[in-house]
This record gives structure tokens, C-alpha cells and sequence, in this order.
């Protein structure tokens, strides 16, 4: 090789490197941009995840005491100590006093 084609094929390396530097520069800061946007999204669906479980929490807390309202209302005990026997229409202080501190 002459001196002249070493020092073209050295300039288009230089070259070659200089534009692969530039392509390594992009895909670092592209990497980055993906990072930060991951962990971001990581944390809001987090935060989702804590309020669907609350929301959950709250609807089942709801459902259960409605759920115990209506088979008093039926006509059954709620309270520990005649859970499920028939109430021929009388009124229990247990189930009213359990209801009534479940609705609080």
C-alpha cells in the first residue's frame, strides 16, 4: 500500500469511528430517555395498583355489610350468637348493635 491510500483508508476510519461514536452517543441517551420513562411508569402503576386495592378494599368492606343488612332484613340473626336462625320478626339487640357498629 502507498502512503497515500494508507492515509485515506486511516481518514475513513477516523471517519467510520467518528460516526459510530456519534450512533454510540445516540442510543446512550436513547437508553436513558427509556430508563427514565420506565421507572416513571413503573411508579404510576404503583400508585394505580395501591388504589385499585383500596377501591377494592372499600367495595368489599360495602358489600359485606350490605349483604348483612339484607339477611337481617330478611328475617335471619347476624349476631355471633344466632347467626343464621330465623327471627320471626323480632328484633335482636346483638344483630342491631353488630350492624350498627359495622356501619361506623
Amino acid at each position: 500500500m502507498d502512503r497515500e491510500r494508507l492515509f485515506m483508508h486511516i481518514s475513513k476510519m477516523e471517519a467510520d469511528m467518528n460516526n459510530m461514536h456519534e450512533d454510540l452517543q445516540t442510543l446512550k441517551e436513547l437508553a436513558v430517555r427509556l430508563v427514565e420513562e420506565n421507572v416513571s411508569l413503573h411508579m404510576e402503576k404503583e400508585k394505580y395498583e395501591k388504589l385499585y386495592e383500596e377501591d377494592e378494599a372499600v367495595e368489599e368492606d360495602s358489600f359485606k355489610g350490605n349483604t348483612l343488612n339484607s339477611i337481617y332484613e330478611e328475617g335471619f340473626h347476624v349476631c355471633s350468637v344466632h347467626f343464621g336462625t330465623l327471627r320471626n320478626d323480632e328484633d335482636c339487640l346483638f344483630c342491631q348493635g353488630f350492624l350498627e357498629h359495622r356501619g361506623k
